[in-house]
């Protein structure tokens, strides 16, 4: 399946399977850019090229809220 428009591959792939350490960087910076450790594990998990500057779509950040677990 390709990568979404926003250059990531659908983020039910890769959401569950990323560290905590990652899930956490997404959280704080959720509107941003993907910093270069949550890119590589999203490529470790799928095996896709995800490029610099990928970011959350609303669809994305929605999921996301919707699987928010304490991490601490």
């Amino acid at each position: 399946m390709p990568a979404d428009g926003d250059g990531l591959p659908p983020i039910e792939e890769w959401w569950p399977g990323l560290t905590i350490g990652a899930k956490h960087a997404v959280l704080s910076r959720i509107d941003g850019p993907l910093d270069e450790r949550v890119r590589e594990e999203i490529e470790r998990i799928t095996g896709r090229h995800v490029p610099e500057g990928a970011i959350l779509d609303h669809v994305e950040i929605g999921f996301v809220e919707t699987q928010q677990q304490p991490v601490d």
